[in-house]
């Protein structure tokens, strides 16, 4: 997590130091006349607009000691969406106030004002709807469930619903730790949310003639294992994970990461296809598959090329931690994939 705090003044600094110790992987940022390197702070230079202009695409809280006028003009100009704004926070020199101005939900700045509202005896300014009125919106809910949300038109309309007093059905299909808002109402089934009004699908797979009115929310618990050719194209990788997910009626949209084998970890395709769908690949080294590959299916020419029997299964199986295998080896054009989804954190 990283954390920027900035000050103008003498006092700024000195709420600043105190909010670091809270705060230990945080930065502080002050003007250069109040600037000492053995107080382990940063200079402001040249000025404020260009420091802010640095951090703000790169940095996921911005914590401003200042005046609130200040911070607005400040951040005004790369302000450009929710989804991708850091948190921005506000507060005075004298610690008596703690404002979340910027993403409280999706960015979590609501969350961090509050802890360190908590910390220094400060009172939180929170002024997003739902979070007064003690309910939740959609994407809160998303965050803290840590699922990924693709319809902001619908997810809008639906909050908008939540605040001013309307109910909404929830199925899902992993476990939610956390009591929700009267509003929330819990089905067993799909077939259960109301047609009449909004409902929230948590899950992974893939619903067919999806209705209007119901938001699906998708957990990041699918793995997918792939070994392939040298020199496979990127078209054929990825149509050949389209077709696997279709097979097993799962969403790329639920898909975590994409793991292969560390002989594989430079195949220029593979490489291309996770930076196009904006997904990590991870690398499994060959001692890690040996250790299990007994219990999968084995080529003795794989075996012979690359030392070990296989690949995509493994793989799917070592990066979902032990999870269930969905999909065993499918092989088309050089490729193979397997599909596993991860356990479920208690």
């Amino acid at each position: 997590m990283k954390i920027a705090i900035l000050s103008v003044t003498e006092g700024g600094k000195r709420m600043g130091l105190k909010l670091k110790r809270h705060l230990p992987e945080s930065h502080l940022y002050v003007l250069s006349k109040f600037f000492k390197e053995e107080e382990d702070t940063l200079p402001i230079e040249p000025d404020l607009k260009t420091v802010v202009e640095r951090l703000f695409p790169s940095i996921d809280y911005l914590i401003f000691i200042m005046a609130t006028g200040i911070v607005v003009r400040s951040i005004a100009p790369y302000i450009v969406d929710k989804r991708q704004d850091p948190g921005v926070i506000v507060m005075d020199e004298k610690g008596q106030s703690v404002i979340s101005l910027l993403s409280g939900h999706i960015g979590g700045a609501n969350e961090l004002t509050l802890k360190i509202a908590s910390k220094i005896g400060a009172n939180p300014v929170i002024t997003t709807a739902s979070d007064v009125q003690n309910t939740m919106a959609v994407d809160t809910l998303a965050q803290r469930l840590e699922c990924k949300i693709y319809n902001w038109q619908l997810t809008k309309q639906i909050t908008a619903h939540i605040v001013n007093g309307g109910e909404i059905d929830v199925f899902s299909e992993i476990r939610i730790s956390f009591p929700l808002p009267i509003n929330y109402h819990i089905v067993k089934n799909l077939e259960e949310i109301s047609s009449t009004t909004y409902g929230i699908y948590i899950g992974n797979k893939a619903i067919e003639n999806i209705e209007e009115n119901l938001l699906q929310l998708y957990p990041q618990n699918l793995i997918i294992g792939v070994g392939c050719r040298k020199n496979t194209l990127a078209s054929a990788v990825f149509s050949e994970i389209k077709e696997a997910l279709r097979k097993c009626n799962r969403r790329i949209e639920a898909v975590k990461k994409i793991v292969t084998v560390d002989v594989k970890a430079e195949e220029e395709g593979l490489k291309e296809v996770t930076e196009t769908l904006g997904i990590p690949l991870e690398i499994i080294e060959r001692q890690q598959i040996v250790e299990i590959e007994e219990d999968f299916d084995i080529s003795p020419f794989v075996k012979k090329t690359i030392g070990v029997g296989s690949v995509s299964e493994p793989c799917a199986y070592l990066g979902s931690q032990g999870g269930t295998m969905l999909l065993k080896k499918q092989k088309n054009h050089g490729v193979t994939i397997s599909i596993a989804e991860e356990k479920e954190r208690r």
